[in-house]
């Protein structure tokens, strides 16, 4: 396969003068190569800029390439929020205390999205979910507490209440 004459390998070296008969000797010394030397614009000939291998003088930088920064450090906080909200709607439902799992899922909620203010942690969503479910669970025990007093309050609650709790069949035997 042979190739246009305008279009030349970047591996192959450059061409030499036409006096290719003689040979360098003591008057006549060998020509540079042109590989390791700069082009005008300072890039050796045949060389790639690769952001991971600095030019020549310029010291070389640890990280990764183009920008990639460090996973941020801080997303559990987010996972274990949004977990502690849902475990409390589930416990708030089926035994009443979800407020045990409510509130650090507010705590670890907060924490969240400040680091994800801070540009520690990429979950915010997560957080913010975590910090609603929690918020909502406390919420409604409180409004079942104050129901729960409210109703006691009543005279005619509470006498009926604890009338229909308390036994009175009499056991003869």
């Amino acid at each position: 396969m042979t190739q246009p004459d305008e279009w030349k390998s970047p591996y192959d070296p450059p061409a030499q003068p036409a006096d290719r008969g003689a040979q360098p000797g003591p008057e006549q010394p060998a020509p540079p190569s042109p590989y390791g030397q700069p082009d005008p614009q300072g890039q050796p000939y045949g060389a790639q800029p690769y952001p991971a291998q600095p030019y020549p003088g310029q010291p070389y930088q640890y990280g990764a390439p183009y920008g990639y920064a460090a996973p941020p450090e801080k997303n559990a906080l987010g996972v274990w929020s949004l977990v502690l909200g849902i475990l409390s709607v589930l416990m708030l439902f089926s035994c009443g205390v979800g407020f045990l799992a409510g509130i650090p899922a507010v705590i670890t909620g907060h924490l969240s999205r400040k680091a994800q203010k801070e540009g520690l942690a990429d979950n915010g969503g997560m957080g913010l979910a975590g910090l609603i479910t929690g918020w909502v669970t406390v919420g409604l025990t409180l409004l079942a507490v104050v129901g729960l007093v409210i109703l006691f309050s009543i005279p005619e609650f509470r006498e009926g209440f604890f009338s229909e709790t308390t036994s009175s069949y009499s056991y003869e035997y």
